[in-house]
C-alpha cells in the first residue's frame, strides 16, 4: 500500500466547489506515479528501457466528491502484478477516514518503441508486493462494448495540452471530454475501457448511447473505437 495526503485546491474544483472528475483521475494517476518512483521503478527507470504503463480500464465508484480546501488521503494498492499486466485499487478518504471514492484499474506494461506488451521483469514485480490487508470492494469489472448504436453528438480534436509522456492523450482527459456530452450529470459510477490511445491532432467523433440506467459515451475515429466510457 502507498498513500499521500493533499488538500483540494481552487484549481481542482468546479463551479460548485466540488473536485472535478478530471482532477479525480489525476489524483489516482499521481498516486501511482509517486508510488512507482518512490520504490525505484517509475518514469526515470522505465524510460531508458522504452517501457511505460498503459491503463486499459477504470471502474470508479463515487460516494461523495471532495470539496474545496478539504484534506484528503489518496491511497493505492497494487495486486496481481504478473506477466504483462497489473491491477491497482485506489481510495480517496477524508480526514475522518471515510471512503469518498474507490476504484479498480487494469494496467499493461508496454514496449513503447515497438508498441506491444512487454513482460514485467523481476525488479518491477518485487517493487509491488501484494498487501494482504488491501480493502475489499465489490468490483464488477464490466467488459464494455459498443454496438454501433446511439447518435453522433460532437467531435473532439486532441491538442498539445492533452498529451502525456508516452505521447498519447492523458487518461484523465477522456472523462473530461466525454462528460461534457452527457444530458445529465447525475451519476456515481464511471467505467472506462481504453481501446486505442489517441494521438496529437487526432479528430475523434463522439457518440452518445442511452442505456437502461445511465449513458455510454464513445470516442471513435472512422470505424475504430478509441474509448468507451459508461456513466451510471
Amino acid at each position: 500500500m502507498y498513500k499521500y495526503r493533499d488538500r483540494v485546491s481552487y484549481s481542482e474544483v468546479d463551479s460548485n466547489l466540488n473536485l472535478t472528475y478530471f482532477s479525480l483521475v489525476n489524483y489516482m494517476q499521481d498516486c501511482s506515479c509517486f508510488h512507482s518512483d518512490d520504490v525505484g521503478v517509475g518514469v526515470n527507470y522505465l524510460a531508458p528501457l522504452d517501457r511505460g504503463w498503459f491503463v486499459t480500464s477504470y471502474e470508479i465508484h463515487i460516494n461523495r466528491l471532495p470539496k474545496y480546501l478539504e484534506k484528503i488521503t489518496i491511497a493505492t494498492y497494487p495486486y496481481q502484478v504478473r506477466g504483462m499486466m497489473a491491477r491497482r485499487i485506489y481510495t480517496i478518504c477524508d480526514e475522518a477516514g471515510e471512503v469518498l471514492i474507490y476504484a479498480d484499474s487494469l494496467w499493461v506494461l508496454m514496449d513503447i518503441k515497438n508498441l506491444r506488451p512487454a513482460r514485467i521483469n523481476e525488479q518491477i514485480a518485487a517493487a509491488y508486493p501484494e498487501d494482504p490487508d488491501r480493502p475489499q470492494f465489490d468490483f464488477k469489472r464490466p467488459k464494455l462494448h459498443y454496438n454501433n448504436e446511439g447518435e453522433k453528438v460532437g467531435t473532439f480534436t486532441v491538442g498539445e495540452t492533452h498529451i502525456d509522456t508516452n505521447g498519447h492523450m492523458n487518461n484523465s482527459f477522456y472523462i473530461d471530454v466525454t462528460r461534457r456530452f452527457l444530458p445529465s450529470q447525475e451519476f456515481s459510477n464511471i467505467n472506462i475501457s481504453y481501446k486505442k490511445a489517441a494521438l496529437l491532432f487526432d479528430e475523434l467523433d463522439v457518440y452518445l448511447v442511452k442505456l437502461e440506467t445511465g449513458y455510454q459515451v464513445v470516442l471513435k475515429k472512422d470505424d475504430e473505437v478509441f474509448t468507451i466510457v459508461e456513466y451510471k
